[in-house]
């Protein structure tokens, strides 16, 4: 199916949200984008999405440097405006002292950032996803699903096998 078959309306954008809140694959819902925090034991992990949806075979990192719109576009833009917002709100409604405020407002920007990275990548996937739907046919997607439940995340050739698989999509 062609992507001027499946028109962009606002249920779709709110359903592809919703999914991205949950940290789940844009396409299915189905399955997760990243580690369960529990299994999370580096920065590395904490931050790097899954290789695709073993479910339906979307592929979560196309190529080099895709989430670095997500990176500083969307994780230090809401944090940023976050951080102002509650800084000049409560400049206006309190009687805080200066030093105190931007304490209050600038300290915990860092560990906000780092708690949102995974949410602002999931977020930007799913808006790429809306407005690019990169659609694929069913027998290309059973072949990425196989290569994907193959090739474990620990996997040495992981990555080259999958650029491969979906270098021409």
């Amino acid at each position: 199916m062609s992507s001027e078959k499946q028109p962009r309306t606002v249920q779709k954008a709110l359903l592809y949200t919703l999914r991205a809140l949950r940290l789940r694959c844009p396409t299915c819902g189905e399955r997760p984008m990243f580690l369960p925090w529990e299994k999370v034991r580096t920065l590395g992990d904490w931050f790097a999405p899954l290789d695709g949806c073993p479910r339906c075979g979307y592929a979560y990192d196309r190529e080099p440097g895709y989430f670095l719109m997500a990176i500083w576009g969307v994780n230090y833009g809401v944090i940023g405006l976050g951080s102002m917002t509650a800084y000049f709100f409560l400049r206006s409604w309190t009687s805080i002292p200066y030093t105190a405020l931007l304490l209050l407002c600038v300290l915990p920007a860092p560990l906000l950032s780092i708690l949102f990275a995974r949410h602002a990548k999931s977020l930007f996937l799913a808006l790429d996803h809306f407005f690019d739907p990169h659609i694929r046919d069913k027998k290309k997607q059973k072949e990425n699903r196989l290569v994907l439940s193959i090739f474990p995340r620990e996997g040495v050739n992981r990555h080259a096998c999958l650029k491969e698989r979906f270098r021409n999509y």
